[in-house]
Order: C-alpha cells, then structure tokens, then sequence
C-alpha cells in the first residue's frame, strides 16, 4: 500500500528540469515527471507527465503518461492519456493518445490516432476521419433524395 503511494507520489512530481540554455542529445528515461526549457534531441522515455516550456524543444520521440506542449516538439509522441497543444505550443510529427486538446492558435502538423476502448475494456485504436464521415453523409443524403424521387414518380404514375 505505502510503495503504490510512494510511486504515485513519485510520478506526479517534476523530479527533472532541462532549463533553458540546457541542450541534451541522447535517451531520457525518467521515472517521474520532466519539463523541458531547452533542447532535448532523442527519446523520452517518462512514467508520468512531460511538459515541454514555451522556450523547449523536442525532436525525436516521446512516451508518456501526459504530454503538454507550450514550446516546440517535432516526432512521434505516444501518450497514455492527454496530449494538451498550449497556444505558443507546435507539434510536427504523429500523435497517439486517447484525447488531445489544441488551444486557438496553436499549431498540430501530422497524424493522430486517438485509442479507444472496446467492451472488454481492451485498448483499441480509433481513428477519426472527417472526410469519411462527410463521404458517410453525402451518400446517406443522396440515398433519401432517390427515395424521394421514386416516390414522387410512383404517386404521379
């Protein structure tokens, strides 16, 4: 009971800062959460949040529990929970994650896969495509205007 406290506790505190001026090249692995003010080029590897400063910059990769970005990150970012695109904030690359949030003015350049759960509460990934859904629409419609016209036609004969 204590050590599952213990690693929550430990998750959810920012136990590493790359400060601006900082610039690092290589993998990250952290068992807590991280912000980034400077420069990380190379994996992320965290157990719980990483925030990336208006000032950070990321390229590469990172996993994590949450991922919010007032800076920059360019790559892929797979996330177990919330991706949250702050106003300053850029993401450049693919994104998985069950939600994200982009605020008004800031910027989302890739691709998204937001992942689901299916009934036997198994992770599936669900992927939403606006052009489907529009495709979905016009055929639908399409279909009661035929309808409609074969009515038309039937009561006039």
């Amino acid at each position: 009971m204590f050590s599952k406290q213990k690693n929550d506790r430990k998750v959810n505190e920012i136990s590493t800062l790359i400060g601006e001026g900082t610039s690092v090249e290589g993998s990250l692995n952290i068992e807590s959460s991280i912000r980034i003010d400077g420069k990380v080029y190379g994996d992320i590897k965290s157990a719980g949040d990483v925030t990336i400063g208006k000032e950070g910059y990321v390229e590469k990769s990172i996993i994590a529990r949450n991922l919010y970005i007032a800076g920059t990150m360019k790559g892929n970012a797979k996330v177990e929970n919330k991706i949250h695109i702050f106003e300053s904030g850029t993401l450049n690359g693919s994104a998985e994650m069950k939600s994200i949030v982009i605020d008004e003015n800031a910027h989302f350049y890739g691709r998204s896969l937001m992942k689901g759960t299916n009934k036997n509460n198994v992770h599936k990934p669900k992927v939403v495509e606006i052009e489907r859904e529009k495709e979905k629409e016009v055929i639908e419609s399409t279909k009661e205007e035929y309808k409609e016209k074969e009515k038309d036609k039937a009561i006039s004969e």
